[in-house]
């Protein structure tokens, strides 16, 4: 763990700020050498063109304080725009803009006397799936914890911040050449979309409410069944009935979280158990969820889960 430098001299402190985050995040070459986590078509699909959110609310099970909890979890993809050396959402005509899908996982989960929100945001590239950038978040009555992860060329830098004793305040450097946990999902997706099995570099979980080690380990991901033989199942739900190819995360016969995928485009996720939560698709929608006056066809105004 890295202590922050502390120095009196604000301008000093700007200039030191700056320079690693240029260094860090300049458009090289050095950048594509990276393995693609996920396959080019599911980023490059017109489905995401149209400027508006998909938007997936899943039947979901959690455990709190040793309970298990239900509740609705939403999970929200769409195009986006993020500046390369900032990290921020900037303009699709920006100099330094990288084209990325923007992947939010929304969750409120009631316990007996508050509940626990959680905010996950995963920013990929569109033309890999690569990660850019992944901010989590927990809030509930006794505190809030937060993770920052930014990829650059040679590093990916961990910020985090958490209001347990013994924990606190956390800064970590870390090889590049791993992808997120909360990002699973849609490199499944991915995999169906047209890509192939593969052996990634994973994060461990870090959606909670506590400061997390950044451990890294080896996931094998593959659709289930015989090589060129996996035939789609029939997945029925809440949202309809669907053709869904099941793909496996797993470690030396271990399975780490499992995701069954739409067979056929735009792949929706269907169902899912990933990171100690299980869900299961119960609505869709397609709408620009920042428009007040777009209303959602699943809650009423001032409900949203």
């Amino acid at each position: 763990m890295r202590r922050p430098i502390r120095c009196k001299s604000k301008l000093v402190v700007a200039i030191l700020a700056l320079l690693p985050c240029l260094q860090l995040f300049a458009d090289t070459a050095e950048e594509s050498k990276s393995a693609a986590p996920g396959s080019i078509e599911l980023g490059s699909m017109n489905w995401w063109d149209d400027g508006l959110s998909e938007m997936c609310y899943y039947d979901a099970e959690d455990s709190i304080y040793g309970k298990k909890r239900r509740f609705t979890r939403v999970h929200l993809v769409n195009r986006q725009w993020m500046d390369r050396v900032s990290g921020v959402k900037t303009t699709k005509d920006a100099e330094d803009a990288v084209p990325v899908l923007k992947f939010n996982i929304a969750e409120e989960v009631p316990t007996e006397n508050y509940n626990y929100r959680y905010l996950t945001t995963v920013f990929v590239k569109r033309d890999s799936l690569e990660p850019f950038k992944m901010v989590t978040s927990s809030q509930e009555w006794c505190g809030t914890t937060f993770k920052h992860l930014r990829w650059g060329v040679s590093q990916m830098e961990m910020k985090c911040f958490s209001y347990f004793g013994g924990e606190g305040d956390g800064e970590f450097g870390l090889d590049r050449e791993f992808v997120p946990y909360e990002s699973l999902p849609l490199i499944a997706r991915g995999l169906v979309a047209g890509g192939s099995s593969r052996t990634l570099k994973v994060l461990v979980p870090l959606r909670g409410t506590h400061l997390v080690q950044p451990i890294v380990e080896e996931l094998h991901l593959a659709i289930e069944g015989n090589e060129g033989d996996q035939q789609p199942k029939t997945r029925k739900t809440d949202a309809g009935s669907f053709k869904v190819h099941r793909v496996i995360a797993g470690h030396k016969g271990s399975v780490s979280a499992w995701f069954e995928v739409e067979a056929d485009s735009p792949h929706r996720l269907v169902a899912f158990s990933s990171g100690g939560v299980n869900g299961v698709l119960k609505h869709f929608e397609k709408r620009a969820y920042w428009d007040r006056s777009n209303s959602s066809s699943f809650h009423p105004v001032g409900a949203a889960p």
